[in-house]
């Protein structure tokens, strides 16, 4: 039996990275890249994407939740503690930091494996951070923030229809509503067909996720909460392994990023692209240090753009909504600054 459900975890982890890591290699889909050229080259394009992703995630996770499929409410993302400054501020160090990476948290580990070394450097910072704030020199300073303004709900749940005492439906028909407007809006001035489908098959392995973790590696006689697709939690765990040893379990998330960076390697030998590309010049100094704010920001956001922006917000939690504002007007900033 428990065979079985680690099976089920590490395969559909593998699977779920392997067709995440296609989907943005082959379709140059970058979730905090996506904002910025929507921002500051009016390109809409691959925000569509986005937000067809947001829109399948939502509906989908909504769906296995309110038919009792998945226990979604017991995942981390509705705990009972509201941190709001914490995801808020995460969340905009985290959309600065991938601006002058040049990457998100997906995007890293598939660059990084076809040969990229800023991405590598990014990737190498983004762990030593996310590390140290989750267990090493600013861990004391995050559980400080995490005390000094988290808020403890009386309902045990983060949820926007739980804290603002509305229906789930209500919740469910105002965001996909918005998400569903822009969608149309926005394509009847130019949209692309492929970055559509490539978006809903991401929300598709949002939704897919929660089914493999909360169905078919459920196990009755030692019940877990689900989980989803991140990159930044197994991040730190890999820190752990370098600096302490410690050997990360393979869960779900692990093997996602696995996947990730297996397909972008093999993605970048068969297209015959894979080669080990510079550092750009004069990018060395804002790769590290929007690396060091991804790692930070991840961290203190409890998620990235992967885990808080497509995972945490397909439950339709307070803490990630306000995780994904701060990250897009991270983003914004930044290119209205011109720091990426």
């Amino acid at each position: 039996m428990f065979e079985d459900i680690t099976n089920y975890l590490i395969v559909g982890g593998l699977l779920a990275g392997v067709i995440y890591g296609l989907v943005a290699r082959h379709f140059d889909l970058d979730m905090m890249q996506a904002v910025r050229k929507a921002f500051r080259e009016t390109d809409h394009r691959q925000l569509l994407a986005v937000a067809v992703a947001m829109l399948v995630a939502i509906v989908g996770t909504y769906w296995l939740e309110t038919t009792g499929t998945v226990d979604v409410a017991s995942a981390g993302y509705r705990n009972a503690q509201f941190d709001w400054l914490g995801v808020l501020l995460g969340g905009l160090l985290f959309g600065i930091g991938a601006s002058l990476g040049g990457q998100d948290a997906a995007r890293v580990f598939v660059n990084a494996a076809g040969g990229d070394l800023r991405a590598l450097l990014v990737l190498a910072v983004f762990i030593i951070f996310a590390t140290i704030t989750q267990f090493g020199l600013l861990e004391s300073v995050r559980l400080w923030l995490t005390g000094l303004t988290a808020i403890d709900l009386a309902s045990g749940d983060a949820g926007i229809a739980s804290v603002l005492g509305l229906p789930g439906w209500l919740v469910l028909l105002v965001i996909g509503g918005a998400l569903a407007a822009y969608i149309a809006l926005r394509w009847k001035r130019g949209g692309q067909v492929s970055l559509l489908i490539a978006g809903a098959i991401i929300g598709l392995i949002t939704v897919a996720s929660w089914y493999v973790t909360g169905v078919l590696a459920f196990d009755d006689f030692n019940p877990r909460a689900p989980s989803g697709i991140t990159a930044s939690g197994p991040m730190s765990r890999i820190g752990m392994l370098v600096i302490a040893g410690d050997t990360p379990r393979l869960s779900y998330a692990v093997s996602f990023v696995i996947g990730l960076a297996a397909i972008g390697f093999v993605y970048s030998i068969i297209r015959g692209q894979f080669r080990f590309a510079p550092v750009p010049g004069g990018k060395l100094g804002s790769s590290i240090l929007g690396a060091a704010l991804m790692g930070i920001g991840a961290t203190v956001a409890y998620g990235c753009n992967v885990g808080q922006g497509l995972t945490g917000f397909s439950t339709l939690s307070l803490e990630s909504l306000l995780a994904v504002v701060g990250m897009f007007l991270g983003v914004m900033i930044a290119s209205k600054k011109g720091w990426d």
